[in-house]
């Protein structure tokens, strides 16, 4: 019986452990702008990082639900 709790406990916990990183994943999907992930500023502005390391901006609407 105490095995049989363990493996549950144990099955949650890597089911939960895979569902973050799947919606994660989803969600990075949604944060990307021809393959550069998306950041939102600290006024709101949608940016990524550039191969040169400065911000290039994009319309708003493409970061909406991003971090």
């Amino acid at each position: 019986m105490k095995r049989m709790v363990l493996l549950i406990v144990l099955g949650g916990m890597f089911n939960s452990c895979g569902g973050s990183s799947d919606e994660s994943e989803r969600g990075s999907e949604s944060c990307t702008y021809n393959g550069h992930r998306l950041y939102v500023g600290e006024k709101g502005g949608c940016y990524y990082l550039s191969s040169g390391g400065s911000k290039e901006y994009v319309d708003k609407s493409y970061c909406i639900g991003c971090n």
